[in-house]
């Protein structure tokens, strides 16, 4: 039965980890080099980082972190808490690893593509990584909060809190820019609610199949 728990936790971490490379590969590749802040921790650290350049977006998403950890494990669980901490590490890690390392820059400049195709990364990776009961980090975790003492769900709890960090985007890089960052939360928060009730499909598909096995 240990070996079993032991089994389904690094399964966890896997996909989770997945769930991490899609969201870097996402903001490091469409978002961050074309200027779009597409809300999150992730959106408000590419607007510090335009302010205060010597830091890296992931060094701050990492700062950033380190005060909202303390939240998530008082209001949501520690099951949550320690799996945020390690996605949220790992996708400092990976940001700079593709910034620094593999020296990430636009696949396209066309600002809508841009908008559509980060999106659709990004959403499928935040959403593996909320239907596995993790987070990102960053305001996801404030989403994450919202949707646990409230009846909103997952998906609109991202587009509240996220609207703060358009605002700012607009502010720092235009509003053209923070139209398409805006668009960018919209279709995040109707994504990522997509992608989570088809996991939890497969899921429930998988614990049937395996019960009628069992019997």
């Amino acid at each position: 039965m240990k070996n079993n728990n032991i089994i389904l936790t690094i399964r966890d971490y896997i996909i989770i980890t997945i769930g991490v490379i899609l969201v870097a590969f996402g903001l490091e590749y469409f978002f961050v080099p074309n200027q779009i802040a597409g809300g999150g921790l992730s959106g408000l650290s590419l607007v510090i980082s335009h302010y205060i350049p010597m830091l890296s977006i992931g060094t701050i998403i990492f700062l950033g972190n380190l005060i909202l950890f303390v939240i998530a494990f008082i209001l949501v669980g520690g099951d949550f808490g320690m799996k945020t901490i390690y996605a949220s590490f790992a996708l400092s890690f990976i940001m700079d690893f593709m910034e620094k390392v593999m020296h990430s820059y636009a696949l396209t400049s066309n600002l809508l593509l841009a908008v559509l195709i980060g999106t659709l990364i990004t959403a499928s990776g935040i959403g593996i990584t909320f239907a596995l009961n993790a987070s990102t980090g960053g305001t996801d975790i404030l989403a994450k909060i919202l949707n646990k003492y409230s009846s909103i769900n997952l998906g609109i709890s991202l587009l509240i809190v996220d609207l703060f960090v358009v605002v700012c985007g607009a502010l720092t890089f235009g509003l053209n820019k923070g139209l398409y960052s805006l668009l960018a939360v919209i279709m995040n928060g109707l994504l990522v609610d997509r992608v989570i009730v088809q996991i939890e499909k497969k899921q429930k598909e998988k614990a049937n199949a395996d019960s009628k096995l069992a019997a």
